[in-house]
């Protein structure tokens, strides 16, 4: 049966609308298109779908150019132009933003997508080894089999040398085996990080440039991937923190908290994970650092600051953060997110305490993937620059 494609939606799957009105879900397409689908699974709300030919294809639809397309569960983004996919990935992020967050566009300034490279640009990869096979590659389309890979189009030339010559990765995989460290996909997983003259190996510290910054972190740390956005990402943050006191709220490796920094201005960094900032105290030396979870640290605590920089993880913040980051009465917030379905939630919970939404910037960290960096900056009450 025809179904017209609306627009996509968290995750990239279209959205159309059966006969009987029940939303439909259906992967691989792109809005405006009419496709011949069959519906696959009838869940109580909605439908989800799956193409059986494209009768009306949209302009920005390309053949996948991967080998690997549709066997590796890696990019799933492929079947779009390349310079059309920031664009798309804008959409859904300002979709979710205004359904979820009740975002006013036009009141808000949303910015031109940042975009880079959309091949060869990744930098950090967790690869998947089967040491009994010698094979080296990543999961299947939804599967936990491992698919054996050559080269793979998004990753940098040092690691794709670790593909053309895999020793390497079977010497660091037999290490995990003696440790008894398989993956909860049952392979040894393998984390790599590229930096500028070397790569990590699990714990290994290394030094990443991003920018006129340098930064030492190791593969079993969460960086960003993508070295050529980095520096714009980071330049943003700092562009838009004001005053002489700003927290930086997971900290990470201090990737924030470096861009941040200025003569003058008192820093905070709070970071769960010990082994971050440990690196980070190397990356930032002139900042006070807090060992704990952000909202147990947040709690009951009575602080002056001026901005406060948000980086959560996919889940967002905690139910109680908003409330307690306004008890501390900054001006500005800044929030990065991976995830815009929760920032959606979010930005609600933030409007409740007092603070809009002024500008909206979306990074396409990610080409080739529906994954994006987002950058809402909220200020408070009549608080204008």
């Amino acid at each position: 049966m025809p179904y017209r494609i609306e627009k996509l939606v968290q995750g990239g799957d279209g959205l159309s609308t059966t006969d009987e009105g029940k939303r439909l879900f259906i992967p691989e397409t792109l809005e405006g298109e009419l496709v011949e689908a069959r519906i696959v699974q009838q869940k109580a709300g909605y439908a989800l779908g799956e193409v059986t030919s494209i009768i009306e294809a949209s302009d920005v639809r390309i053949h996948p150019p991967c080998p690997y397309w549709g066997i590796c569960g890696g990019c799933d983004f492929q079947y779009a132009h390349s310079e059309a996919q920031g664009h798309i990935k804008q959409q859904i992020v300002l979709d979710n933003l205004v359904r979820l967050g009740s975002l006013d566009l036009d009141t808000v300034e949303v910015e031109p997508v940042v975009t880079g490279p959309a091949f060869g640009y990744r930098n950090r990869v967790r690869f998947h080894v089967d040491l009994g096979a010698k094979q080296v590659g990543f999961l299947g389309k939804k599967s936990n089999t491992l698919v054996p890979i050559q080269s793979c189009m998004v990753l940098s030339d040092a690691l794709n040398a670790l593909l053309a010559d895999p020793q390497p990765l079977f010497a660091a995989a037999r290490k995990l085996m003696f440790a008894n460290r398989k993956g909860k996909s049952g392979f040894l997983e393998v984390p790599v990080f590229a930096s500028d003259s070397k790569l990590s190996f699990f714990d290994e510290e290394v030094v990443a440039t991003v920018g006129r910054r340098q930064f030492v972190v190791t593969s079993e740390v969460f960086f960003q991937s993508n070295p050529y956005l980095l520096p714009s990402l980071g330049e943003y943050v700092a562009a838009h923190a004001l005053g002489d006191v700003v927290m930086d709220l997971y900290s990470g490796v201090g990737t924030f908290s470096a861009f941040l920094e200025q003569e003058g201005r008192h820093l905070i960094a709070v970071e769960r994970q010990k082994q971050c900032l440990d690196l980070a105290r190397k990356n930032v030396k002139d900042c006070e650092y807090y060992t704990q979870a952000v909202e147990a640290w947040a709690k009951g605590r009575s602080v002056h600051v001026d901005t406060v920089v948000v980086d959560p993880p996919r889940t967002g913040l905690d139910e109680t953060l908003p409330s307690l980051i306004a008890s501390w009465k900054p001006n500005r917030v800044i929030y990065v997110s991976c995830n815009s379905v929760t920032l959606g939630r979010d930005l609600q919970r933030f409007a409740s305490e007092g603070y809009t939404v002024r500008k909206v910037k979306v990074f396409d960290l990610y080409p080739q993937t529906f994954h994006h960096e987002v950058v809402a900056i909220l200020d408070h009450g009549g608080f204008e620059v």
